[in-house]
Order: C-alpha cells, then sequence, then structure tokens
C-alpha cells in the first residue's frame, strides 16, 4: 500500500473525510449538505471506502455500480475489508432495480433480455438479503444521489466522539433441542441454522475452537469475519458480552 493512506479511527472524528477519486455528482452533493450542516470535510485518498467520519464508514453505489460488483465479486472483498478496518460499516445503494437492469446487455449470457433482466433483479434483492444476514455492514437502498447525500450527512452529524453505545436492555434467549446449537447462536452473525452445520461438520464445540477462520468458513454463509468472531469468542480469555 505505499503510497496510499487508509483513514480509520484514529483520525478526527469530527471530520468527514471524501476519498479524493470519488468525482461523482453524489460527492458534490455531500460537500454541499455538509456545509450546511457545519460538518467539517476533506477530501483525500482513503484506501478502503468512500466516505469516513471517525469509525464510522460508507460505501457508495450506484445501482449499476451494485450490480456489476455483485457479478463479478468485488463487493464481497470490499465489505470484508470495511470490517477489518472500521467499527460501523454501511453500504449504501441509490437508485433503482430498473436504473441496475441497464447493464444487461453487458452481461455475456445466452439469456433473452427478458431473462436477465429477471436475474439481475434476483442477484440485487439476493445481495442485499446476504449483507443483511451474513455481515456486520448496514445496508441502505435509497432511490437517488441527493437522498444518498443526506442520509451519509446526517449520520456525520450524530457522529460525536464517544457517542453512547444504545444497547438492549433484555437479551432473548435462544432455545433448540440441543444445548450445543445454543451456544454457538449467541455469538453474533451465527444463526441456528448455521450452529447447526458447525456441528455437522466439526463435530463439536471443542473441535470447532480448534479450527481456523478459514476453515469454518466453508459453512455456507459464515464468512471469514464471523469465522473469526467465533474462533475468538470460543477461545477468548476475557469476557465475552453478548
Amino acid at each position: 500500500m505505499m503510497g496510499r493512506r487508509v483513514y480509520n479511527v484514529y483520525g478526527d472524528s469530527r471530520m468527514l473525510v471524501i476519498d479524493s477519486r470519488e468525482k461523482s455528482q453524489l460527492a458534490a452533493l455531500v460537500q454541499t449538505y455538509a456545509k450546511r450542516l457545519n460538518i467539517p470535510t476533506n477530501k483525500e485518498w482513503i484506501e478502503i471506502g468512500d466516505y469516513v467520519i471517525g469509525d464510522v464508514c460508507f460505501e457508495a453505489k450506484s445501482a449499476q455500480d451494485f450490480i456489476m460488483s455483485i457479478f463479478d465479486g468485488r463487493l464481497w472483498t470490499q465489505l470484508d475489508n470495511m470490517d477489518r478496518v472500521y467499527e460501523t460499516n454501511i453500504v449504501i445503494i441509490y437508485g433503482s432495480i430498473k436504473d441496475a437492469q441497464r447493464i444487461s446487455k453487458h452481461i455475456k449470457s445466452n439469456l433473452t433480455k427478458d431473462a436477465r433482466d429477471v436475474l439481475i433483479h434476483n442477484k440485487f434483492l439476493g445481495a442485499i438479503s446476504k449483507i443483511i444476514l451474513d455481515t456486520d455492514t448496514k445496508p441502505v437502498w435509497v432511490p437517488n444521489e441527493e437522498q444518498a447525500a443526506k442520509i451519509i450527512t446526517a449520520v456525520a452529524k450524530v457522529q460525536p466522539l464517544n457517542r453512547e453505545i444504545i444497547k438492549p436492555r433484555i437479551v432473548k434467549r435462544i432455545s433448540t433441542t440441543d444445548l450445543r446449537a445454543d451456544v454457538l447462536s449467541v455469538i453474533k452473525g451465527v444463526s441456528v441454522k448455521k450452529a447447526d452445520a458447525l456441528l455437522s461438520d466439526f463435530g463439536s464445540i471443542m473441535e470447532i475452537g480448534e479450527h481456523s477462520a478459514g476453515e469454518l468458513s466453508r459453512i455456507d454463509g459464515i464468512g471469514p469475519t464471523i469465522g473469526q468472531r467465533i474462533i475468538d469468542v470460543l477461545n477468548g480469555e476475557e469476557k465475552v458480552i453478548i
């Protein structure tokens, strides 16, 4: 990464940093709304993400860019990199599925245009669902750049230094017929279905903890981030708060 800078939580938490490569209408709107809200901004090279304030990172994608990043697999790498660097990650998508379907002619396939449109529709919604279920990233889908800019600057406005994190007062107890699955399901990102798959594949909680995050990632729906979280919880010596 020589010559590049990764902006992270150690920067000025009041400064909204915009990737210097962002020349879009969205970037201009973000600067306009930030000025109205008295949010200081700065443009500089950000290695990961498009907009950053403190420990919050935004990856902004037009509907067309979003669907293209799904087809080429780039989206999942970007989200994983964001999760490694920032505490709070948001992918903001602006535009409609109809906008995304305009790239159908660029898809190499023997399918008809109508069939390609259906494929894009399903891929688009499927990816948002996967982000919700399988990652710690928050997806936000808005109709246009203006709404995206308003969301980004609204978050920047209410993201003060050392903000209080509101936690639920009651934690729902998970109960299955297998106490081992109950234990695993308490870990963030691990559903009962994933817990059952882990136990079926590895045999016991002890054996799960003896494997690497990469080995756990072979279970459907468990990526490197969730896999590492499982390892940390099962092998950590410090108190774990759920």
